[in-house]
């Protein structure tokens, strides 16, 4: 899997979609869940009302993997328990995406 261009997919997705999710809402969850590894649903309900965490998990799946299901094995997160696991490569890409989408500190870029 080629995370690198699988998080670049689920950012267009999410910023195409702002419609149904607010893109700051989207971002923010994926961005936490990248940086934290783990999620319990507690922390994903925090993250918005009623079906808003499941519409921003849907997005990004189907930018990463396409339309269809989370792939049992090797898919951008999992479940374990009760719990929601990030795939670690996805985790790291998301973080290089994000970080381009940081606006330039003052003067930097010359």
């Amino acid at each position: 899997m080629d995370w690198a261009a699988a998080a670049y997919r689920a950012r267009r997705q999410i910023r195409v979609r702002a419609r149904v999710v607010p893109e700051n809402r989207s971002l923010a969850l994926i961005d936490a869940f990248a940086a934290q590894g783990t999620m319990s649903p507690a922390a994903l309900r925090a993250h918005g009302p009623a079906d808003g965490p499941a519409t921003i998990l849907s997005l990004v799946t189907i930018a990463v993997h396409g339309r269809g299901h989370l792939p049992a094995v090797n898919g951008w997160y999992r479940r374990e328990g009760v719990d929601f696991v990030v795939h670690p490569g996805f985790a790291v890409a998301w973080a290089a995406a994000r970080s381009c989408d940081a606006p330039l500190a003052a003067g930097a870029g010359g």
